[in-house]
């Protein structure tokens, strides 16, 4: 009989563990977490490598990336090459683009 009171009392103890809310930080308060800033979009302005042609490639990216993002240009193996936006945050926009023309946006960070 003792032995079932135990694992009563064990079982109560493992439940109202599992049930309890989870703190925040080790001081047992949850801490206010406000969500990140909606991304914000950007029309980007793009030559084709090869035809000359301008596109306006819209995209979206994180609203950290408010500063000129810095843009090289790059020949490729594949395709007639690829431009890179990249800010200083980290996020990368390469625009790619295949033979067959138009472009592909690959973003990153």
């Amino acid at each position: 009989m003792r032995m079932h009171m135990a694992l009563a009392g064990l079982l109560l103890v493992i439940g109202a563990v599992v049930m309890s809310p989870a703190a925040g930080d080790a001081s047992g308060r949850c801490r206010d977490r406000c969500p990140p800033p909606p991304p914000i979009h950007v029309v980007l302005k793009v030559c084709h490598p090869c035809t000359h042609c301008e596109y306006e490639v819209m995209v979206c990216i994180p609203a950290c990336c408010t500063d000129v993002p810095c843009v090289s240009h790059h020949r490729t193996l594949i395709g007639a090459g690829k431009t890179v936006y990249e800010w200083k945050s980290g996020h990368q926009v390469v625009i790619r683009f295949p033979n067959g023309g138009g472009y592909r946006v690959i973003q990153r960070g």
